[in-house]
């Protein structure tokens, strides 16, 4: 929702880009939220829970299939894991 919803400069569906351990609600998101959702990134890394990382390496492939169809003019090296 919001006033940035179906505008030039967003993305939807991010983890289908990158992969997400957390997400924060909003359009834009207020301070608090982003304060909320850094600290919960923060007790998921402490805990070691982050999967984040290990997924994109599991897809990794699917990941930069999909990065490639959202970034038209696909200029940067390729890089593997």
């Amino acid at each position: 929702g919001g006033m940035y919803w179906d505008s030039y400069n967003t993305i939807k569906r991010i983890d289908q880009y990158i992969p997400v351990d957390v997400y924060i609600a909003g359009c834009m998101p207020r301070p608090e939220a982003l304060l909320a959702g850094f600290q919960e990134l923060k007790r998921i890394i402490k805990a070691g829970d982050g999967e984040g990382q290990n997924e994109y390496a599991r897809n990794f492939d699917w990941y930069k299939a999909n990065q490639k169809k959202v970034i038209k003019n696909w200029n940067m090296p390729d890089y593997n894991w």
